[in-house]
């Protein structure tokens, strides 16, 4: 009976080895090879002659070299298509092209601020359910055609067609003109009850800059938007400013400075250059550079209904502007600066709040966060309705600033 129990234990065991090892060496029956595939970098959605909908496509084409970067071509091919539907689109492409259209690789989605101006929720609900689109991918608002975007995005210093958005859209790292959006994050903010949207905005640069008197004149350098900057060399794409949303229309922009404030109170502002009034020479601006010293500090208190809202903010300025009639070395001169720029960005950030509540009433801030300590339950929250209650709010800022004369400062001669 042993014997027989074990040679029974012994051919299960050879049974379970041998389909172990089947089922281990069939291959996936709908894998594809990556050279059937077509990787778009880009997705650009715009509103059609018909008002429906027109759908972009840039694919990068691999170059024949061998060598694993050079094979990332510059070489780029654009599709666009009229369509109902993005779905409905994508399939019309791949009945165009020899391979099958593959999202994984979309670095950008590029939406038209015409697009826009109308309840875009469809496209983004439709984007967000395709398992292919990476939640880290970059949103942009386009004041052209999103087609018009794509065709004039093209890798200048940059060599690789692949990574160009991925480095072009970290200015707002060293600059601070533009905020860096991911798709996931704009989602949940069009979508919650305690904040609103924003999105990097973006739009052509001109190659006649002085013959278009569509373009503002003597502005400040970070007072532009994009489709303002005064870049004249050759025509392309820039990113400057931020689109700001209701729910899921677009409402208004901001400019560059504003932008900075937005990522201040944010605490994503890295480095900025601000250029404010020299108080040691008349008629003059002092350029500092601002950093951030720690996280800010954010209450919001509910007085008669009436949200109102104290930010106070902790900031380290250098001193990148020198001439030999300032001594920048003195203690009494850097003090008149640091009040200054305390002055002026108290200023500056309350003029930008007082912006988002009472001309766009939309809380890109996030203030709402800071409200749902005030409300027990849910439906005490649903009922305060926060995003619109916004545009009542009251604001007081408080920068706290920290200027250093400079890097590697002597006193001037």
């Amino acid at each position: 009976m042993n014997l027989l129990f074990h040679k029974f234990k012994k051919n299960l065991l050879i049974l379970i080895i041998m389909l172990t090892c089947l089922f281990n060496l069939t291959g996936c029956y709908d894998a594809h090879g990556i050279e059937d595939l077509a990787y778009a970098t880009a997705i650009g959605l715009d509103v059609s002659d018909n008002n429906t909908l027109s759908l972009t496509l840039q694919f990068s084409i691999p170059s024949s070299n061998s060598d694993s970067e050079s094979s990332q071509s510059k070489k780029t091919d654009i599709v666009t298509i009229p369509c109902s539907s993005i779905n409905s689109g994508i399939s019309l492409i791949n009945s165009y092209i020899s391979k099958q259209v593959n999202l994984s690789h979309c670095k950008v989605i590029i939406l038209s601020e015409e697009l826009c101006k109308n309840h875009i929720s469809t496209y983004l609900d439709t984007l967000s359910n395709h398992i292919e689109i990476r939640p880290d991918c970059k949103i942009i608002i386009s004041k052209c055609l999103a087609e018009d975007f794509i065709k004039n995005s093209s890798p200048s210093i940059e060599t690789l067609t692949a990574r160009y958005y991925e480095i072009a859209l970290k200015s707002n790292e060293y600059t601070g003109y533009t905020t860096s959006t991911n798709f996931s994050d704009f989602i949940g903010n069009i979508n919650n009850t305690f904040s609103q949207g924003s999105a990097i905005l973006g739009g052509l640069t001109s190659e006649n800059y002085e013959q278009n008197t569509n373009y503002p004149k003597n502005k400040q350098d970070n007072s532009y938007t994009a489709n303002e900057t005064p870049i004249q060399n050759s025509k392309g794409v820039e990113t400057f400013g931020t689109a700001v949303f209701y729910n899921d229309y677009i409402v208004g922009e901001l400019t560059g400075l504003e932008t900075i404030c937005h990522l201040m109170i944010n605490n994503k502002l890295k480095n900025c250059t601000l250029s404010i009034p020299n108080p040691l020479t008349s008629n003059s601006t002092i350029d500092l550079q601002i950093s951030s010293d720690k996280s800010p500090k954010i209450d919001v208190d509910i007085i008669n209904g009436t949200p109102f809202i104290s930010i106070s903010l902790y900031l380290t300025a250098y001193g990148l502007s020198l001439d030999q009639f300032t001594d920048y070395t003195s203690i009494d001169n850097i003090n008149m600066i640091n009040k200054e720029a305390k002055s002026y960005l108290e200023n500056t950030i309350t003029s930008y709040l007082y912006k988002t509540s009472k001309i766009l009433n939309s809380d890109i801030d996030g203030f709402g966060n800071k409200a749902l300590k005030h409300y027990t339950t849910w439906n005490e929250w649903i009922n305060s309705n926060w995003l619109s209650n916004y545009k009542n709010a009251f604001f007081n800022v408080n920068v706290n600033i920290s200027t250093i004369s400079g890097f590697t400062l002597n006193k001037s001669p």
